[in-house]
């Protein structure tokens, strides 16, 4: 679904490439996505998930304006399907999550890859790995972490990370269009934090942004490689095969007699 909100924000707007600018939210389920767009968007075009399921079973949208008179920007945000979904088989999960691009034809502005405050755990790292997977390594550098029910300002958030970020999470920060952001979705300031964030991002990417082929031979590579991994399966199973023979069964029975 679709919904549209006037909103007046005074910041002044990147330059950017024709059409929206383009803001695909990512992230496992329960981690607050969901809420950041409708924190971003200043409305509730996005419902929220208060389990373990996604609430996002398709991908959605929302559409607003930043104002800066007499300049103003217009925007796309644009959630997706929770990348640790517990109902949903892996594949199937990446497929809903691949059709967000058919909502950005002129590519993506910025991804926002939101994580919960605390332990960056084993489904987050799985999740960026997907993400990674299915656009592509070079997507870190259209990418900003937003860390939900965080209260830490700017400089408590970069100690916290250098001190307690995991390697994998290390590695990744560098690569990223801007630092990461800490916000409470639902606090009045939330909204102003997070697109200073998105402002600063995509103003040092010089309006510059992801595109669909870049998606698509992303998800091009993704798919030959989950064949190739397939048939080299099947390749084994048969070498077993041939090396084993068949496989034989062996039963007992009782006969129980008067």
């Amino acid at each position: 679904s679709t919904q549209s909100t006037g909103v007046t924000l005074s910041m002044e707007p990147a330059e950017e490439a024709e059409g929206p600018r383009t803001l695909v939210l990512v992230g496992v389920t329960g981690d607050g996505k969901s809420s950041t767009g409708n924190t971003l968007s200043g409305a509730t075009p996005f419902t929220v998930s208060d389990g373990l399921c996604s609430e996002t079973a398709e991908v959605g949208t929302a559409d607003y304006l930043q104002i800066s008179p007499p300049d103003f920007c217009e925007h796309r945000v644009i959630d997706t399907i929770g990348l640790h979904d517990t109902d949903l088989p892996a594949d199937e999960v990446l497929r809903r999550f691949s059709i967000f691009s058919d909502h950005c034809p002129t590519g993506i502005s910025l991804f926002l890859f939101v994580v919960r405050w605390g332990r960056f755990k084993p489904e987050h790292e799985a999740a960026l790995d997907a993400f990674l997977a299915n656009c592509g390594q070079q997507a870190l550098a259209h990418t900003l972490i937003v860390f939900t029910h965080c209260k830490l300002n700017p400089d408590q958030l970069r100690d916290a990370l250098e001190k307690n970020a995991p390697e994998s999470l290390q590695r990744a920060l560098p690569e990223m269009a801007g630092p990461p952001v800490g916000i409470e979705n639902g606090d009045a300031s939330a909204r102003m934090v997070l697109q200073v964030a998105v402002d600063g991002c995509c103003q040092a990417l010089g309006g510059a942004r992801y595109s669909n082929v870049a998606l698509a031979e992303a998800r091009m590579g993704y798919d030959a490689r989950k064949e190739q991994e397939r048939a080299e399966f099947a390749a084994a199973v048969s070498d077993w095969r041939k090396r084993e023979g068949p496989v034989e069964i062996e039963r007992e029975y009782n006969h129980d007699t008067d």
